[in-house]
């Protein structure tokens, strides 16, 4: 039994927090995927129909005309089969509970936050203030999986939450800058730079997709190019890399993750050097306010 005890030399992994973690996890990661699916092949279908419909007029043939109405009638079915599946809603929510979960499995393992040291029975605060926030997010969209009433409250609090809790100070501080801190400040650098670079391609495919359009626009006033419509098949796939650079939200997640990146390693720096017993479960708390996916948004807002 005691080789699944975390302690200082372990590393806490996502089979010891809440099985509503987990699950929420996998289901917040699949309707994220099918989210962005459908707008990448929704935006495809549309650049598609563009490009028939100019083929349509260039050659005066009512069978890319007919091919372009076929694509522009699947992207309306698309969007309609899309906004009933709600797929981004359910991602955006099922993406809550597993934050929600994880962090309130985190601040009650190391003692922070409203779980301190003092805090009379931190099982049943725990158990609260998870279903407090589940009944929440139960009018935006989630669905609530879980079976029998084992699996509610307390029944999300494991073995190996409730070892980390046991620990003293020293070793719980040490899991928790170790297996959390670190781990979130190296995530937070890990997608800045990816979305980063994300953004300059985009920014880098979209400009030359205009560049091409004022091309084609002159050499068409000029005569070159004659009844070939390019100026409006490049206009339109120009404006599909800015649709998905929305939906994917490059730079302002490089704005949000840049700014989380160093708040944390700050705080880090602090919690492990100047940070008190005392003032250990502020601190937490604070930290957790830092990953939360509210305060990514938030900075998000400021770096479109």
């Amino acid at each position: 039994m005691s080789t699944a005890v975390p302690g200082p030399s372990t590393t806490l992994t996502d089979r010891d927090l809440p099985p509503l973690f987990r699950a929420s996890d996998q289901w917040a990661i699949a309707r994220q995927s099918e989210s962005f699916r459908a707008v990448r092949t929704q935006l495809v279908v549309l650049l598609l129909g563009t490009a028939a419909a100019m083929l349509a007029e260039r050659l005066d043939s009512h069978v890319p005309a007919a091919f372009a109405a076929v694509l522009y009638a699947l992207s309306i079915a698309m969007g309609l089969h899309t906004s009933r599946r709600r797929a981004r809603a359910r991602w955006q929510a099922h993406r809550a509970v597993a934050e929600l979960s994880k962090s309130l499995a985190w601040q009650y393992m190391v003692h922070g936050g409203p779980f301190h040291s003092r805090a009379p029975h931190p099982d049943a605060l725990f158990a609260e203030r998870l279903e407090e926030r589940l009944r929440e997010l139960r009018k935006v969209g989630w669905q609530d999986t879980r079976n029998g009433a084992g699996t509610r409250g307390t029944g999300q609090i494991t073995p190996a939450m409730r070892a980390v809790r046991a620990k003293p100070f020293d070793v719980r501080r040490d899991i928790y800058l170790r297996d959390r801190l670190l781990e979130q400040h190296a995530w937070y650098k890990r997608r800045a730079a990816q979305a980063h670079r994300a953004a300059m391609h985009w920014s880098s495919v979209t400009a030359l997709l205009t560049l091409l359009a004022l091309a084609a626009a002159v050499l068409r006033a000029a005569g070159v190019i004659g009844g070939w419509d390019l100026t409006g098949l490049f206009s339109a796939a120009a404006a599909a890399g800015v649709a998905w650079q929305e939906v994917r939200r490059h730079r302002p997640l490089t704005y949000a993750h840049s700014l989380v990146e160093q708040d944390l390693d700050t705080l880090r720096v602090a919690m492990t050097t100047t940070v008190t017993e005392d003032g250990w479960a502020e601190a937490v708390a604070e930290a957790e306010r830092l990953v939360s996916p509210q305060h990514s948004d938030w900075l998000g807002a400021f770096g479109g």
